[in-house]
């Protein structure tokens, strides 16, 4: 056989056989996923040339996963493979880009997970062809740009997560083709404005969070409908007022600026507030909501408070008032309240209190009073006053010794639970009959 000889290096490199990139990716079956382990798609020659296939051909594969994997993109070869395919995941894979018809060809495909990717771009027409997803999940992405019609023909989609993303801003009309979502997460992002309609087409929607954005104003008259709303989560923006739908069962508004708080529409539903952390001065800045059974005013800026305003919770049972600059607790109620069960004051400016400021609260299970500042506590008669109290909580105040005879005399025939341990009295402190004096 002759012998090729080269005159140069440069002429055998030229004449050297080409050794193509081609490889075929072989998945095994683990919990009825077909499992791609280490695949490796860096470039768009490796994209295109790779083929798939299955170890098994003895049922349709349902489920496709990708494992330690590194891919440009998500190969479309993959649904002309497995035209069965219901799951596709190919969270945590080095993703880059989404191109216009990556999902062409994925006609049966439900569920998309892309969590943990590389993805800034959700192109328009992205999901053309895969009109059967109920499930995108682009969570932990550095998306920043969502085009307006990125979503279009998604009428089945019932799950949408962009939260840990870089979005700072939506196309009003983004989410129009989204009638049938149920949830959307969108938390940790960079959105400082949501427009007022945004989720107007969105009518099966329950539960949405914005939370983590730098939002300065969120218009919730948008859900105003004839359903319910389970769940809405603005926590964690900058918001100076928030207005809740009559619809809405449940709101968590907690870290932000919030000074006022109104209701759209007659009889609001809402069941469960939290506004911790905000600038409310007054309980009285909240409307009337009388289905309300939980309510967070905790870390405000309360300086008094009067049971009287409990009033307008026809149905309170949790009040929580921790964390304010209570120094005064006043009781103007004209007769006994019986639903409002836990009371939580613990971290306020408390320094002598008498139960009797209670007295029209008779079916309280638990009253925490630690971390005030708290020197005298009158507690007469307080099995009879409080015949449901099992737990008072009295760690982290200033109590005198000498000054604790009368209350562990009334204490130590109640069912109250009230003694604290010495691991949390304060430095000069001892334990004296269960609670921490000096």
């Amino acid at each position: 056989m002759a012998v090729l000889k080269c005159a140069s290096i440069f002429l055998c490199f030229l004449l050297a056989p080409k050794f193509s990139l081609a490889r075929d990716y072989r998945c095994a079956l683990e919990e009825n996923k077909c499992l791609f382990r280490d695949v490796q798609l860096k470039t768009s020659d490796s994209l295109v040339k790779a083929t798939f296939s299955s170890s098994s051909s003895n049922s349709p594969t349902k489920s496709v996963k990708f494992e330690s994997s590194s891919m440009v993109q998500l190969p479309a070869a993959i649904f002309q493979r497995f035209p069965d395919v219901e799951v596709i995941d190919g969270s945590f894979s080095g993703i880059k880009t989404l191109p216009s018809g990556s999902f062409s060809s994925a006609r049966s495909v439900r569920e998309v997970h892309l969590a943990g990717n590389k993805i800034s771009m959700l192109v328009n027409n992205l999901f053309d062809g895969a009109a059967r997803i109920n499930n995108i999940d682009l969570a932990q992405n550095d998306i920043s740009d969502v085009e307006a019609n990125a979503f279009s023909g998604l009428n089945q989609l019932k799950m949408l997560n962009l939260s840990n993303n870089r979005i700072a801003l939506l196309s009003p009309n983004v989410f129009s083709a989204l009638t049938e979502v149920e949830v959307v997460e969108l938390q940790n992002n960079l959105l400082s404005k949501i427009d007022d309609g945004l989720f107007t087409a969105c009518t099966s929607l329950i539960t949405l969070n914005v939370s983590h954005n730098a939002l300065q104003k969120f218009e919730l008259r948008q859900f105003l409908r004839e359903w319910s709303v389970d769940a809405i989560d603005v926590s964690y923006n900058r918001l100076k007022t928030v207005g809740i739908p009559k619809n809405l069962r449940k709101l968590v508004a907690s870290n932000n600026q919030i000074q006022s708080v109104e209701v759209f529409g007659k009889e609001p539903s809402v069941i469960f507030l939290r506004l911790s952390h905000n600038k409310l001065t007054s309980v009285d800045q909240i409307p009337n909501l009388n289905k309300l059974v939980t309510l967070d005013v905790s870390y405000n800026e309360l300086e008094t408070f009067d049971f009287n305003s409990v009033t307008k919770f026809k149905n309170l049972i949790l009040l929580k008032l921790d964390g304010n600059k209570i120094s005064t607790i006043s009781n103007t109620l004209p007769s006994d309240v019986r639903y409002l069960k836990y009371i939580h004051l613990a971290h306020n400016r408390l320094a002598r209190l008498d139960m009797d400021t209670f007295r029209t609260l008779p079916r309280i299970i638990k009253l925490d009073l630690g971390y005030n500042q708290l020197t005298e506590l009158s507690a007469k008669r307080i099995s009879d006053k409080f015949p449901v109290l099992v737990r008072l909580i009295l760690d982290g105040n200033d109590f005198r010794c000498d000054q604790l005879g009368e209350l562990t005399k009334e204490l130590k025939y109640a069912i109250t639970e009230y003694k604290s341990t010495v691991e949390k009295c304060k430095t000069g402190q001892r334990l004296l009959n269960g609670i921490c004096c000096k």
